[in-house]
């Protein structure tokens, strides 16, 4: 009798594959892989973006060339403190020298000719005339006054009476007569010729106040206390209307100019937190809030932006003003949200997927609704219970029934 016949070979063989499946099976089943996890919490979930920007003081002032000149003189370097009125450099002035002494000629030669027509037109002297003639009416007036009495009571004649009378009325009319030659010279010829004159002496001032500023100018003098962050052009260079010349500031008091593209710049607002690195110190922190906010969008190349001015605090270093800073904004804060890790949560088919540790540490998939995220969180509208926990490890392949060992963070 045949040990194997074929029929027996292969229920033999069936079995063995049999026995090794199901061997298989158990150790699949008891294969436990290390995999890290987190707990679904409730916390406030804050949203920020970066972006750079620009370190500036937030008192400066410009100096720009008023006319065409030459630069002939330069007596500060770039980062000399200044003084207000200080002079900076020098520009070719001869030009502006002969301007002022003309208008000074011509404010003269007004000055003269008003006074001339205040004299000639006798004005001056009628009044000087009114005055005598009003001492002499008061003297012709007491006088009389007198004599009245002394008539009177018989102590003089009335001859004596008669005359004093008589120079009483003549100094009245005197009087009389210089003030209506007065009214009559000021009504037709003097407010017109005066008037001239003084139309003619202030335009002559108005015309040399403007040439001594601008010799002034020619000086280039500091426009306030600071620091020289650009320095005149050198000695020789020939500057147009508007050139810049020189640009000083106060540092101590530092902000920072930001371009922020249109989606997040409407997400923040006046007083928005920001936080301030600089390359230049790593590992240092400033802080600082949004100060001023531009009332419109600007295209800057293929970006549609808007402006932000943000305030710094004071940190252990200062900033050099002009150098670019990394700023990370703080746009909105949702509360009380149920947050899991950005990393525990699948996309697939356009939904939303979490692996939830359940009993036996084995994972199950769950389908969740999400809302808003950052970098490090997302919030979940529905789906999952606080203090759930789930899987995270981007570094494990998950399927449905999968045994882990959990590692927390």
């Amino acid at each position: 009798m045949k040990l194997f016949t074929r029929r027996n070979l292969i229920l033999f063989l069936a079995l063995t594959g049999l026995v090794i499946a199901l061997y298989a099976w158990s150790r699949l089943d008891t294969a436990v892989t290390p995999a890290k996890v987190a707990s679904a919490h409730v916390g406030n979930l804050v949203q920020t973006f970066r972006t750079n920007g620009v370190v500036e003081p937030v008192e400066f002032r410009e100096i720009h060339a008023d006319l065409a000149s030459r630069v002939v003189e330069v007596s500060v370097q770039e980062g000399d403190k200044v003084r207000r009125g200080q002079s900076l450099a020098r520009l070719d002035d001869r030009d502006l020298r002969a301007a002022a002494a003309q208008a000074r000629s011509q404010v003269l030669e007004a000055e003269q000719t008003l006074a001339k027509l205040r004299s000639a037109g006798s004005l001056a002297q009628l009044d000087a005339q009114i005055t005598q003639a009003k001492a002499d009416l008061d003297l012709a007036t007491s006088v009389r006054t007198r004599n009245e009495i002394l008539l009177k009571q018989k102590a003089i004649s009335q001859l004596e009476y008669d005359e004093s009378a008589a120079s009483f009325e003549k100094a009245r009319d005197r009087l009389a007569a210089h003030r209506k030659q007065r009214e009559t010279q000021a009504r037709r010829l003097y407010p017109l010729a005066e008037a001239e004159a003084q139309a003619r002496l202030e335009q002559a001032r108005l015309q040399l106040a403007n040439a001594e500023s601008r010799l002034q100018a020619a000086q280039v003098p500091a426009p306030m206390d600071g620091v020289l962050l650009a320095a005149p052009p050198r000695p020789g260079t020939l500057v147009n209307p508007g050139d810049l010349l020189a640009k000083v500031a106060n540092l101590d008091r530092l902000q920072v100019r930001a371009f922020i593209d249109q989606p997040d710049f409407s997400s923040i607002h006046l007083g928005s937190p920001v936080q301030i690195t600089s390359n230049g110190f790593p590992g240092e922190t400033w802080q600082g809030k949004v100060t001023r906010l531009s009332a419109e969008l600007t295209t800057i190349g293929k970006r549609v932006v808007g402006e932000a001015l943000c305030s710094i605090d004071d940190g252990r270093y200062r900033l050099p003003a002009n150098s670019s800073v990394d700023l990370i904004f703080t746009s909105r804060e949702t509360r009380d949200a149920l947050l899991v890790p950005v990393d525990a949560v699948l996309q697939m088919d356009n939904r939303n997927y979490v692996y939830v540790v359940g009993e036996g540490n084995r994972l199950h998939l769950r389908e969740v609704q999400v809302g808003v995220s950052n970098t490090d969180f997302i919030a979940l509208r529905s789906g999952l219970q606080a203090d759930e926990t789930v899987l995270t490890d981007l570094e494990v392949r998950p399927h449905e029934g999968m045994r882990i060992e959990p590692r927390k963070p």
